[in-house]
């Protein structure tokens, strides 16, 4: 439905809220107007593959907005505030969340199922000023996994990453903000190394895709395990690959050196600006340098970027809602750790030399990236310029 049909259904189906909260409180009817509405909510994020739905509790509304292509947008105007408290409730009964806690951020988990297909979705609360502001991240926005070959890296970057996961053992970190495609890689990465000689155990938080034939654990519950104590026991589990979902701090960035230290190809995603800003933070983090030298063997920094829409290109059509854009791309920016970088990993060496050094072995940087697909009608230089924060 066009944007004008969705305002008009929500304007209708939150009418029919209030009417009914007015005459009875109960939630669990299938024909309850505040399912519907969510349920339409839902349906429409997932059409539009919305990665996020953020749900805002305002004095005078209830504002919906949807992360589209990396960016947040009102899709349709905001929602009577009357219906702010139901609203909340029913998306916590969801989420199997503990509807008489609404002081404390809570997690939760909905099982959504559009056109047949079972969408994951993970959501979180958090207590503001007008009450509880819900997030939900939508897990399963693309079907399939994509291949190495799908990930739109140039030729030598993917050589340069295929060389570095089908290596034997040694640490392959994939560094960047939030939602810049990290797992994605990682997942690429997995899906053509899973073959039958080899044991594939992971560790994440949450599993965001399910891979047939590798141990997948999920850190997102309530037990007691976590990172750094996965890890050592996965030491132990006879694995030839490991991939952890995140390093998050300085326990967890030790025990995975230490596991690429005796065998294991490990591979896992960090929090950095860039590749040499990744290569830092493991030091910065306490990672002992000859540790480090020894079992780094590259670092690969993304972005996504908002991809020139196909249809339009610049006028705007219905697809793209106007914008000239309709889906993402990664820019990237590869580091194989070579002899002169583990030497200067040793001696504590500085941000700034280690970049020197990296730029004077050829390093393309991420800006570098950007301009080509920039050149190659790919994307803009404006979206270029807002990612990269030029």
């Amino acid at each position: 439905m066009n944007q004008r049909q969705l305002n008009d259904t929500l304007d209708n189906l939150s009418r029919r809220v209030l009417y009914s909260l007015r005459q009875s409180s109960r939630l669990n009817l299938a024909d309850s107007p505040i399912i519907q509405l969510i349920d339409l909510i839902l349906h429409t994020a997932v059409e539009m593959r919305a990665t996020d739905i953020h749900i805002e509790p305002m004095s005078d509304r209830l504002r919906i907005r949807y992360r589209l292509d990396g960016l947040l947008t009102e899709l349709h105007h905001a929602l009577d505030p009357a219906i702010i408290p139901t609203f909340v409730s029913r998306v916590k009964i969801m989420s199997a969340m503990d509807t008489t806690k609404s002081h404390v951020p809570l997690d939760g988990r909905i099982d959504f199922v559009h056109d047949g297909r079972k969408i994951d979705m993970r959501s979180a609360s958090m207590p503001t000023a007008h009450g509880e502001t819900l997030v939900i991240r939508l897990m399963d926005v693309d079907e399939n996994l994509k291949t190495i070959g799908e990930l739109g890296m140039s030729v030598r970057t993917e050589k340069i990453f295929r060389g570095l996961i089908n290596a034997p053992s040694g640490m392959m970190v994939v560094a960047g903000p939030m939602n810049s495609g990290k797992s994605t890689s990682l997942y690429a990465a997995l899906r053509e190394l899973n073959r039958g000689e080899r044991n594939i155990m992971t560790l994440e938080d949450p599993i965001e895709q399910l891979l047939d034939g590798v141990n997948q654990t999920d850190l997102s519950g309530e037990g007691e395990l976590n990172f750094a104590d996965g890890l050592r026991s996965m030491m132990r589990m006879d694995c030839n690959v490991i991939m952890v979902g995140e390093v998050r701090d300085a326990e967890t960035a030790k025990t995975a050196v230490r596991a690429a230290l005796t065998g294991h190809l490990l591979l896992t995603t960090l929090h950095a600006k860039d590749t040499c800003s990744a290569l830092f933070r493991l030091l910065e983090m306490g990672v002992e340098p000859y540790l480090l030298a020894a079992t780094l063997s590259g670092v690969m920094s993304q972005r996504l970027v908002r991809r020139v829409c196909p249809d339009c290109r610049r006028e705007g059509c219905e697809r793209c809602r106007g914008t000239g854009y309709r889906g993402r791309l990664a820019l990237h920016e590869i580091l194989p750790i070579d002899d002169q970088l583990r030497s200067m990993i040793l001696k504590f060496s500085s941000l700034e030399e280690i970049k020197s050094a990296a730029l004077s072995s050829g390093l393309v940087t991420l800006l570098d990236d950007g301009m080509k697909k920039v050149a190659a009608g790919l994307t803009t230089r404006d979206e270029l310029q807002r990612v990269m924060a030029l």
